[in-house]
């Protein structure tokens, strides 16, 4: 009966050790086996571990990073690269997209350009586009609306909307030459025109611009006075 128990177990034994000393025989050869590296850039992690899987390799996370082109959990870049002979049972690490890193937008509206540049480098915003529409109600220069919007959680790039000033009214400039001063005065209240004068008199002997030029409300019109004693006379 021993001897039974004894022959059975020798059996086991032996069948035990067969088993082992295939699978090291087996691991010993696929590890001696070389594999090409796939290009993982841009996979998902699922896809990416079933290339990894097929060639015998193993795939470990090694990081994240924020990036604006490789979307979130896809992999940004691998340790070994594309197209590399390498044996089987390595591993490759991995860095995984996080996408791209957001950010709140402060309120640029009512600054001035210059004062959303500056708030913009505080907050590591790029100003991607600015767009100039004229406006009645907010100065020139001033910032109208952005895009995102303030508070929004978007990229780091934004688009503003800048004042161009009102709409300019053009004019054409009229023939100061054959008017009177009280009469020059009245139409440039009219027109919204600032007149500067040099020289002495009561004459107007030229004027900048010309007659019949294109002028704009807020525009500056010289002119030149003259002394003339004969006309002071004829006045009187």
């Amino acid at each position: 009966m021993r001897n039974l128990f004894r022959i059975a177990l020798y059996v086991f034994l032996f069948f035990v050790l067969a088993i082992v000393s295939s699978y090291l025989t087996f691991r010993m050869l696929g590890a001696s086996r070389t594999v090409t590296v796939p290009d993982l850039k841009g996979k998902s992690l699922i896809e990416a571990n079933r290339l990894i899987l097929e060639r015998r390799l193993y795939l470990k996370v090694q990081g994240e990073e924020f990036s604006t082109d490789i979307p979130p959990g896809h992999i940004i870049r691998q340790d070994i690269p594309p197209e590399k002979k390498i044996k089987q049972g390595r591993t490759i690490e991995v860095i995984v997209s996080k996408g791209p890193k957001r950010y709140y937008m402060p309120n640029f509206v009512g600054l001035l350009i210059d004062e959303a540049r500056e708030e913009a480098i505080k907050k590591n915003i790029k100003i991607e586009r600015i767009v100039r529409v004229h406006s009645d109600k907010f100065e020139r220069d001033m910032v109208i609306a952005q895009r995102p919007s303030p508070d929004e959680k978007g990229s780091d790039k934004v688009t503003l909307l800048i004042s161009a000033g009102a709409y300019r009214i053009a004019y054409i400039c009229p023939d100061f030459t054959s008017m009177t001063l009280e009469e020059v005065k009245v139409i440039a209240d009219r027109l919204g025109i600032e007149l500067e004068f040099s020289g002495f008199g009561s004459i107007i002997a030229a004027q900048t611009p010309p007659p019949g030029k294109i002028i704009y409300k807020g525009d500056v019109v010289r002119l030149r006075l003259e002394y003339k004693e004969e006309q002071q006379l004829r006045w009187l």
